[in-house]
């Protein structure tokens, strides 16, 4: 046999084996998430199944159609292979939610991810800042929160992620929340001290 017939038949052989290796884990995107999100998410999402066996899955939509979230995350769930965790974001109904199956809920802390807490929550502090470009917004909440899901996976797992945004990320983002929350603080208390201390 040729050698080039060989290496059409190994290329032939290899790229479904790749394919298969390399998962998508943003199952729906109404392009809300650039391409370099939807990337690191891939990579966080593909380290972590690979170490531990749990998919993390996140899905962007525009609107749904139905009336609450639930039902919509749990159409979208029935597809996918347990133990899996799920976080939906549909922009024009303001929705955020988790769900997993039952075999991961212990996994995550899910009230504190969706805290809209500053000190406490990933998610929603940053969807409800004051960005000028709210897909900026959006791709910043959806990535932080993302990642902190997967590395309380990893922790529950007993495993390490080398693509995870750490401890370094979290801190910037918690800083940020902390210094806009401040600013909050200030303003009030300085138009409480003018309207009723001051006369």
């Amino acid at each position: 046999m040729p050698l080039s017939s060989i290496k059409r038949a190994f290329a032939l052989l290899i790229l479904p084996l790749i394919a298969l290796a390399s998962q998508n884990f943003v199952i729906k995107n109404d392009n809300l998430l650039p391409k370099k999100t939807v990337d690191k998410i891939n990579e966080i999402g593909n380290e972590l199944y690979k170490k531990s066996g749990v998919g993390v899955y996140v899905a962007v939509v525009e609107e749904m159609d139905t009336k609450r979230i639930r039902p919509f995350e749990e159409r979208l769930a029935s597809s996918l292979q347990s133990p899996y965790i799920l976080l939906t974001l549909v922009r024009k109904a303001q929705k955020v939610d988790i769900v997993a199956s039952p075999d991961a809920q212990n996994l995550i802390r899910k009230d504190e991810i969706l805290s809209p807490l500053p000190w406490k929550g990933s998610i929603i502090p940053l969807l409800t800042a004051h960005f000028k470009d709210k897909k900026a917004a959006i791709e910043a909440a959806i990535l932080n929160g993302y990642a902190e899901i997967a590395e309380e996976v990893a922790d529950a797992k007993g495993v390490k992620l080398k693509s995870a945004l750490g401890n370094v990320n979290r801190d910037i983002y918690y800083w940020l929340r902390i210094l806009f929350y401040s600013i909050l603080a200030l303003i009030l208390f300085n138009y409480i001290y003018r309207r009723f201390v001051k006369k």
